[in-house]
């Protein structure tokens, strides 16, 4: 049998009743070669690649470098789809990326989309591990914002930019509130005027003496006849920063609260590729990046997997000892570009799996069911696996 090589030139190789292509890296660069001047922050309707590309912020630069030296590790047939899916679906490409370099970082020979005997589907990864174990990794992405809240969320975006998009007012800030209707935003013209007309005749310095006497900011409520309400409070600014054209407007967002956790998001998220591939003939792994606003702690983890109760012995969770037992293990993590150096990383072993990928030397943080619960072992962390300085990423200018 012949071992798979990576990096390498192009070759075929046969393993088991898998056949796979590994090619060697070129020199396409992932981001733009371009000066960047940009020292703000991004708009709100701006997309993290278009931010990231045009970014002078010390902090960007360190994102960028370590992506270009990632996707220069990337296969040659496979970096000009991942590069164009950067600009349109950002998180699953950079997943994506981060998963292989990883695989690689593990001392893995990795495959990008193999092909399987007996199936058109292709999972993202075929890992060989330095003492010959193989294991089948497959990305996806865990969110509890259905395509409705998305638009909805694009739509409260496109309103913010509108009222950072020019100084509304010299000498306040505007705090957004409670948001009453979500579905009926009105146009963004109608809310920058309200806010401008109500906030042209105050003072700051007389505001600030009135709240210093027990006053209340100044604050109203905009209504329109679809039925969206938002509660509008202006903030006097800090004399130093009156008139500067660079501070922003928005000094508060609406908050958002919710009622249980992101089980149901993990599950269904796992649940979706368990049973894609069928039998693979070697362990499967799900890499899940969780991107959920709320967070996801070890308990919801746990729960999700292994069910509400004791460890296998709900039908609610993603396996027991009938359910899913191809799936090997999951391998959680909550990850953006600039929280590489700091996102948490454990993989998560099946006790049910009909092939159980234990025995792989791993290295990272792994969770092992045992009766009396969760044996928690630890591994390298993610800083060190990738050799990054303990400053990463570095400063952001916003000024």
């Amino acid at each position: 049998m012949k071992k798979l090589g990576f990096p390498a030139q192009i070759r075929r190789c046969q393993v088991l009743n898998l056949t796979v292509r590994v090619v060697g890296s070129i020199s396409m660069n992932l981001f733009d070669d371009i000066l960047r001047t940009h020292r703000g922050t991004a708009t709100h309707t701006e997309d993290t690649f278009s931010f990231l590309n045009r970014s002078a912020w010390p902090a960007c630069e360190s994102v960028r470098n370590l992506l270009e030296s990632s996707f220069r590790r990337y296969p040659t047939s496979e970096s000009a789809e991942l590069k164009s899916r950067f600009k349109t679906q950002f998180d699953s490409a950079f997943f994506e990326l981060f998963l292989h370099e990883l695989l690689l970082r593990l001392g893995c020979e990795v495959a990008v989309h193999p092909t399987l005997n007996g199936t058109d589907a292709k999972p993202d990864f075929l890992a060989r591990f330095p003492q010959g174990q193989e294991v089948i990794v497959e990305a996806v992405l865990a969110t509890e914002r259905t395509e409705k809240e998305r638009a909805r969320e694009n739509r409260l975006n496109a309103l913010y930019d509108a009222i950072t998009s020019k100084t509304i007012s010299p000498n306040f800030f505007i705090c957004l509130g409670a948001i009453s209707d979500r579905d009926a935003i009105p146009t963004p013209k109608k809310i920058r005027k309200f806010i401008k007309e109500r906030i042209a005749g105050l003072d700051p310095d007389a505001v600030e003496r009135a709240v210093q006497s027990g006053y209340q900011l100044p604050s109203w409520t905009y209504r329109d006849e679809g039925g969206f309400e938002l509660e509008i409070t202006a903030v006097p600014k800090s004399p130093e920063s009156r008139g500067n054209p660079k501070a922003r407007p928005i000094g508060a967002y609406p908050g958002e609260v919710r009622w249980g956790d992101s089980r149901a998001m993990l599950k269904k998220s796992i649940d979706g590729k368990a049973t894609k591939y069928g039998e693979l003939g070697r362990p499967f792994v799900i890499a899940v990046n969780a991107t959920s606003r709320w967070g996801i702690g070890r308990d919801v983890v746990v729960k999700a997997l292994f069910g509400s109760k004791e460890l296998g012995d709900e039908s609610d969770g993603v396996w027991n000892v009938s359910r899913n037992t191809r799936l090997s293990g999951v391998l959680v993590t909550t990850m953006v570009p600039w929280s590489i150096h700091c996102a948490p990383l454990c993989l998560y072993h099946n006790p049910f799996a009909k092939r159980s990928c234990r025995e792989i030397p791993w290295r990272i943080p792994q969770a092992i069911a045992r009766n009396s619960g969760m044996q928690w072992l630890e591994g390298t962390n993610t800083p060190q696996l990738f050799e990054l300085p303990n400053d990463w990423p570095g400063e952001r200018l916003d000024d």
